[in-house]
C-alpha cells in the first residue's frame, strides 16, 4: 500500500479504488434492470463510505487522548458502527425496493477492496523478491 504514512491520502486512494471496482456490479445491475440490486449496492456503498470516513475521524480524535481513554473511546465507537450496520441491514430487509444481499455487499465493499489490495501487494512483493533472487 502506498501512502501508508498519510492517512488522508490513503483514505482517498482506498475510496477511489472502491469506486472503480464498484462500477462493475453497479453497471451490471443497471444494464440488467435489477433496480432493487442497484439501490441496495448504492445504499450499502454510501453508508460504508460514510462509516469508513467516520472511522478515520475517530482514530484521529483518539490519537489526542490518553491510552485508557482512547481504548474505551474506540471500543464505544465500534459498537456505534455495528449499530449503524444493523440499522442499515434492517432497513434493507424491511424495504422490498432494496436488495438485502446487495446492501450487505455494498456495506463491506471497502473491506473487500482493502483485503484484495493487500493480497495483490503481497503477491507482487513475493514475485519481485523471487525475480531479484534470480537476478543475483
Amino acid at each position: 500500500m502506498k501512502h501508508i504514512d498519510d492517512p488522508v491520502r490513503l483514505q482517498k486512494e482506498i475510496l477511489k479504488k472502491t469506486c472503480y471496482l464498484a462500477v462493475i456490479p453497479v453497471l451490471y445491475s443497471l444494464v440488467s434492470g435489477e433496480w432493487a440490486t442497484l439501490l441496495g449496492l448504492l445504499f450499502g456503498l454510501l453508508i460504508g463510505t460514510l462509516i469508513f470516513r467516520l472511522r478515520l475521524i475517530n482514530i484521529e480524535r483518539s490519537l489526542q487522548m490518553s491510552e485508557g481513554k482512547a481504548t474505551s473511546f474506540i471500543r464505544n465507537r465500534y459498537f456505534i458502527e455495528y449499530a449503524i450496520y444493523l440499522a442499515v441491514l434492517l432497513v434493507a430487509r424491511k424495504n422490498p425496493a432494496v436488495n438485502f444481499l446487495a446492501t450487505a455487499i455494498g456495506l463491506f465493499f471497502i473491506k473487500f477492496t482493502v483485503i484484495g489490495w493487500v493480497i495483490i501487494d503481497l503477491i507482487r512483493d513475493a514475485f519481485n523478491q523471487k525475480l531479484e533472487s534470480f537476478k543475483r
